[in-house]
């Protein structure tokens, strides 16, 4: 069976729709949140990060196995994708358990070491428990969206998003009106988002194995589930370090904010909810479809086409951040209403909004050139290089300017817009180096080995 390869745009507007839904839980969170009180919204704004630090490696891992698998397909070498499907699975699986028990265990704890008191506190406890708890869920989803999108099939990932989406503010709207005689609380927020993301786990697997009817290779040996494993891990190991890198910067970052005051802690996480229902979701639908379009096309030995998707890709990507961060900068006022009356947040969050036009635009190169070197197999680079400049420049930049000079959260944004914008010149130069035109060659063809395909 010869399959056509995707396009950019085939691809990328289905992930738009349902990465923006992935990262609207959040946003959805912080909302209904924000309903019981602002130290409650804060609270998770303190907690995600950490979360996110977690969902970085089943992420990277996820989409290092449809790297893989999608060279594999541009390769047209059908009956190996099963079994990188199914280590893909055990890796996550096996990698879900142990972070969510980890995660729990840790509750009590985390939000005293984060600096957090009184009532943000207990609630960053319960938020923490519950959703730290059940990291394995989207663990699980993540592997089994990856396979999909490495079909190509990214409509069946959207239509989980909207599904999980539905399914979570349903739930909170619920329970916020008191439909089930439970009271509004930290814990049925996290226990709706916690239920959202158990529908939409189950909801995929039954697309991989009942729509695309793919069947794992249960009776693989040992030695062909650590060959299958090698290639994913050579690209999803090094690739976590910067994401992971990033994510635990920004916990650093949250302790200098908490001393700023809850006041603080709040604008940014109303301000970050925002920006990652906007321009951190465009790049990333950019990014990632551009890794499936790129990596089909190496796969298939088109090389030229992968150099003219990923350029593509780059100027979507940035033009698209460049606007959206330009009318979020002009209308933040109507949409921080959407959130908390309180005038002082307004007056922080003004110049954040304003100087997020240069943090968004270096961010969306960071995403779209960082990813297509890990997706070709040039992960190294990224991963020794990105987070010295993070360690280096970003984070001591937010303590000099946003707490030595006085500067605040607005100190905090500059430093942003310094790390992002190095960061993906960084990563454009290596690009433009060829070097991944090296790196991206496929190992020889594995012995049959399968009892079904996929």
């Amino acid at each position: 069976m010869d399959v056509p390869l995707p396009g950019l745009w085939h691809v990328t507007w289905p992930l738009f729709v349902s990465l923006g839904l992935s990262l609207s839980l959040h946003f959805t969170d912080a909302f209904f949140l924000s309903r019981i009180s602002d130290a409650a919204a804060a609270a998770a704004g303190a907690i995600n990060p950490l979360l996110g630090a977690t969902l970085v490696l089943f992420s990277v891992v996820g989409q290092a196995g449809a790297s893989v698998a999608g060279r594999l397909h541009g390769a047209k070498r059908y009956d190996e994708l099963p079994l990188t499907f199914l280590v893909l699975l055990g890796f996550n699986l096996v990698a879900g358990v142990l972070i969510s028990a980890l995660l729990f265990a840790l509750h009590p704890w985390v939000p005293g070491w984060l600096g957090l008191d009184g009532d943000a506190a207990a609630a960053a406890r319960t938020y923490m428990a519950v959703l730290g708890g059940c990291q394995v869920l989207k663990a699980v989803q993540l592997a089994y969206g990856n396979m999909l999108n490495s079909r190509g099939a990214t409509r069946w990932v959207m239509i989980e998003a909207i599904a999980t989406n539905v399914a979570n503010i349903g739930l909170n709207f619920a329970l916020y009106r008191g439909w089930f005689g439970v009271p509004a609380s930290v814990a049925t927020v996290s226990a709706a988002t916690m239920i959202a993301l158990l529908f939409g786990m189950l909801f995929t697997i039954a697309v991989v194995h009942l729509k695309l009817e793919v069947r794992f290779p249960w009776r693989s040996s040992w030695a062909e589930l650590q060959a299958a494993l090698r290639p994913i891990l050579k690209i999803g190991l090094p690739s976590a370090t910067e994401p992971i890198s990033y994510q635990i910067a920004q916990v650093v970052i949250n302790l200098l904010v908490i001393s700023l005051g809850a006041r603080a802690l709040a604008t940014r996480t109303y301000v970050i909810s925002f920006i990652n229902i906007s321009t951190v979701l465009w790049s990333l639908a950019i990014g990632v479809g551009a890794q499936i379009a790129v990596t089909h096309r190496v796969g298939a030995g088109r090389l030229e086409e992968a150099n003219d998707a990923f350029h593509r890709a780059l100027l979507y990507a940035v033009a698209g951040n460049g606007v959206i961060a330009l009318l979020l900068a002009v209308f933040y006022q109507p949409l921080l209403g959407l959130l908390t009356s309180d005038p002082d947040i307004m007056r922080v969050a003004a110049p954040l909004f304003a100087l997020g036009v240069a943090v968004e635009m270096g961010r969306a190169v960071n995403i779209v050139a960082g990813g297509a070197l890990r997706s070709t197999g040039d992960a190294g680079y990224a991963a020794t290089v990105a987070p010295l400049l993070m360690w280096g420049i970003g984070v001591p930049a937010a303590f000099l300017f946003g707490g030595s000079l006085g500067w605040g959260l607005t100190g905090v944004w500059v430093s942003m817009a310094l790390d992002e914008c190095l960061r993906g010149v960084v990563c454009y130069r290596r690009w433009r180096s060829g070097r991944w035109r090296t790196t991206s060659a496929l190992a020889e063809a594995r012995s049959p080995h399968l009892e079904a395909a996929g």
